[in-house]
């Protein structure tokens, strides 16, 4: 989460580049003769740096330099040798994504459902798909807004650019690709896997897992179907004839089940150890709880809203109303101060009426609440709000979005904001993988008992590690558990 109160504009300035390379980059090829304009690979490479800090960051050391070997494995199979960069991001969200120049980014969420390398190879020979049949140039860019900074200051202000960049926050660059581009894609990374000597199902296998992981975060993420799926599965839609597309692909190209056999061994090496999860400098999302225990702080969402957290804020959606939290830095200037020129970044250069600041406390927090009533273009007048809290030397707040007479739903978030004593923040601790062998006695269930969570301990271990209903462990077999760090 962001650490300064003008997070909000700095976040949309640094995806503001993002934008230029979505839209002003296309890769010239084809998937019979591919390369990569000299150009496009120019302008990825500066933007780079602002994609990796937008998104949490990139996972260097051994992770990072395995995936990246891997990547310039089927990039060579491709055509591409040398002309690919494979960076990993330090985000539990599940999804990948390409930039039109051949910087292929994976998060981490999405490592820790797959169970080779194989597997891995398939997720980076689509994305390299996407480039070498040049998608970037046909795609649906219409992402989704899923912050209040893209509703404050794309509606209010009437900058659908803006508005669109800004919702790219939650979603993790999304790219919304036809049916037709995600079979293209789906039929070269089968062809790529191939060539790179690669077991052809793992990439029906990776795709069946992306379906049953979907299934799971709708269940344990209390929240319906459409807003709980991953950014994988809005930006590269999963359905079961793509399964089914990819293992016919896999048997017309002469591939087995286990000739040759997938590669499990260095990929459970090098992910041994990854954080799973919320990253605790980044906070922790709890049902509908955030906690951080840097900054002491947490704060509780009305039933019906959920959290999303980002690297630059925590989004709070519900289906008349959202906030936006940001904060953190230290407070020069007064409360007051703060909380209006919050106010006047969200509110931009929309007609607007601006109330009052209203001071009280909060669960023992000096509080400043400024209201405002604003106008969109299309003439729908909106409620919009900032609530500033002091904690110590620093300051936080929410903006809040609803339409006129609305923001009540949001007050119980708003008075839920309390600072964490240090006893509580101790407890908040960050999870990882470990990577264990299955012992003679050991079962599904007595691994899954050793999962560092209080529900659905047993279909996280299966989902995780690819194991369908019914489906047991053998001795010696690797698997991946959650543990808390030590």
């Amino acid at each position: 989460m962001p650490l300064t109160p003008s997070t909000l504009r700095n976040a949309l300035l640094a995806m503001g580049c993002l934008l230029s390379v979505a839209a002003c980059a296309t890769v010239d090829s084809t998937p019979d003769a591919p390369a990569v304009n000299a150009g496009e690979r120019a302008r990825a490479g500066r933007q780079h740096p602002q994609i990796v800090a937008q998104f949490g960051g990139a996972i260097e050391g051994p992770i990072g330099t395995y995936v990246a070997g891997v990547g310039d494995r089927v990039a060579t199979v491709a055509g591409l040798p040398g002309q690919c960069t494979f960076t990993v991001i330090n985000s539990d969200v599940v999804n990948a994504f390409a930039v039109p120049g051949c910087y292929i980014y994976v998060t981490r969420g999405l490592l820790a459902i797959m169970n080779s390398e194989d597997e891995l190879a398939s997720v980076l020979g689509h994305e390299v798909g996407h480039v070498v049949a040049d998608h970037s140039a046909q795609r649906q860019n219409t992402a989704a807004l899923t912050g209040l900074g893209a509703l404050a200051v794309g509606i209010l202000t009437g900058s659908g650019q803006l508005a669109q960049v800004a919702g790219q926050a939650g979603q993790l660059y999304a790219l919304n690709y036809s049916r037709d581009q995600e079979f293209e894609s789906d039929d070269l990374g089968v062809r790529y896997l191939a060539g790179a000597g690669y077991n052809l199902f793992a990439a029906g296998d990776m795709l069946g897992a992306l379906g049953a992981n979907d299934a799971l975060t709708t269940r344990t993420s209390n929240r319906q179907a459409a807003s709980a799926i991953p950014a994988w599965a809005r930006t590269h839609p999963l359905s079961q004839d793509r399964v089914v597309r990819a293992n016919a692909n896999a048997t017309a190209g002469g591939g087995t089940r286990d000739v040759p056999p997938e590669r499990v061994g260095p990929y459970m090496a090098a992910i041994n150890g990854m954080i799973y999860g919320d990253d605790p400098e980044q906070g922790f999302v709890n049902g509908r709880t955030f906690s951080h225990p840097t900054l002491r702080i947490a704060f509780e969402a009305p039933e019906g809203f959920t959290l999303t957290n980002t690297t630059t804020a925590v989004i709070v959606s519900g289906q008349n109303a959202r906030a936006h939290f940001s904060g953190g830095g230290a407070l020069q200037g007064g409360l007051d101060a703060y909380a209006a020129n919050v106010l006047r970044q969200a509110l931009g250069q929309a007609p607007s009426q601006v109330g009052q600041p209203q001071r009280t406390t909060t669960n023992g927090l000096p509080t400043v609440t400024i209201p405002a009533r604003a106008q969109n273009q299309s003439g729908q007048v909106l409620d919009v709000g900032v609530t500033a809290y002091q904690v110590g030397d620093r300051a936080f707040h929410f903006v809040t979005l609803s339409p006129s007479g609305g923001g009540g739903a949001l007050m119980p978030l708003l008075r839920s904001m309390r600072g964490l004593s240090a006893q509580d923040a101790a407890a908040l601790r960050a999870r990882r993988i470990e990577v264990v062998q299955v012992g003679a006695r050991d079962t599904v269930q007595s691994l899954s008992r050793r999962m560092a969570f209080d529900t659905y301990q047993e279909e996280r271990f299966r989902v995780m590690n690819g194991l369908a209903a019914g489906d047991t462990v053998r001795a010696g077999q690797q698997v991946k558990i959650v543990t808390y760090a030590r």
